[in-house]
């Protein structure tokens, strides 16, 4: 087991969460003495009784500034100092603009901006004055300013979390500080909150992982003082570049698509595509059967009494014919047919099935 924490004191706001106890679970797993926040205080004892080390629950109103300052005066006095504050606190919406709340506007601009402006307003000056240690954030997709649709509020908060950090980095830079305030992108995490939206992301294309892989790649951040970290990979990295870049060009290649995703289940409610009509089921019948009749001359070919130049010259178009009416036919019908053609159907999977390794 790693110990590249071993007795640094860790700070994590949001402890009592998904993510936030499996942060604190990582952290004392790593020899780390952890201060758990949160408004939940029987939940956070609950995670502290479970920690080695000797854990300490503090109950926190994330939105209010003396809770931000209560906050700090309870951990200097428990341990000294603090070496590392994660916040793990969120919030968001997922729907178009028009169906905001004035009070969910207000909550997200509340927790996601306003609340961790406060808890670094609490702590960077402690940070500072030790010269040492590091703040995180917990933020949105990739670098921020990945603006998916329905998300209008979460990602403005997002971003602006970002340049904030951005802005303090600088600040900090000036003064030639050890000091570092960083940015962390988790991928989708397999968390109860977050199971109603797993379908989401699955039909995306995204990974969900489980948290302790999340919480494993925020330590390996912490440890390489890194100020932004990604995860998804050099993909998602260079996406997120691209998004800043060109964000036209962005949404041709994949936010278009994710868009379209997004709609289906957080507006459509996920509907069920409408039967065909009939005249649409007897087309698509019949081009699949000339489908098939196409792929029975490609097997008869051989057998003709024609020249072989004609045999070539066929053999490529019976199958491209062949596929071409079938997939017009299948998506008539709809998926459900095509996928048990590439199963079973296929003349392609009768000639060319992998052997066995």
């Amino acid at each position: 087991m790693s110990s590249r924490f071993t007795d640094k004191v860790v700070l994590i706001a949001g402890a009592n969460g998904g993510l936030g106890s499996a942060f604190a679970r990582a952290f004392a797993a790593e020899g780390a003495r952890v201060i758990l926040a949160g408004r939940n205080l029987a939940a956070l004892e609950a995670v502290a009784a479970s920690l080695q080390g000797g854990a300490q629950a503090c109950v926190l109103d994330f939105t209010d500034a003396g809770s931000h300052a209560g906050l700090r005066q309870f951990a200097l006095e428990q341990f000294g100092r603090v070496d590392v504050v994660v916040n793990a606190v969120g919030a968001d919406v997922r729907k178009p603009l028009e169906e905001h709340t004035p009070e969910e506007i207000q909550r997200l601009l509340d927790v996601n901006l306003r609340g961790a402006i406060l808890l670094t307003q609490a702590f960077l000056p402690h940070l500072r004055e030790r010269n040492d240690g590091m703040l995180v954030h917990v933020g949105g997709f990739a670098d921020g300013r990945l603006a998916f649709p329905f998300y209008s509020v979460d990602a403005a908060t997002r971003a602006g979390l970002f340049t904030f950090i951005e802005a303090l980095n600088r600040e900090l830079k000036l003064e030639h500080s050890r000091v570092q305030v960083g940015y962390f992108s988790p991928s989708p995490a397999d968390t109860e909150a977050e199971h109603p939206f797993h379908p989401i992301w699955r039909e995306m294309g995204v990974s969900i992982l489980p948290v302790e892989k999340i919480a494993a790649a925020l330590l390996a951040m912490i440890a390489r003082r890194r100020r932004v970290d990604i995860m998804g990979g050099f993909g998602a990295r260079l996406f997120a570049g691209l998004n800043a870049i060109a964000p036209a060009l962005a949404d041709a290649l994949l936010l278009d698509q994710y868009g379209r995703t997004l709609k289906k289940h957080l507006v459509d409610g996920n509907p069920t595509p409408p039967p065909a009509s009939p005249w649409m089921m007897r087309l698509g019948i019949a081009l699949v059967v000339i489908s098939t009749l196409l792929y029975g001359g490609l097997l008869l070919l051989p057998f003709l009494s024609i020249p072989t130049a004609t045999k070539l010259a066929a053999t490529p178009l019976l199958i491209l014919f062949g596929e071409a009416t079938f997939w017009i036919g299948g998506a008539l019908l709809g998926k459900e047919v095509v996928a048990r053609y590439k199963q079973y159907l296929n003349p392609c999977n009768w000639f060319c099935k992998p052997t066995a390794g």
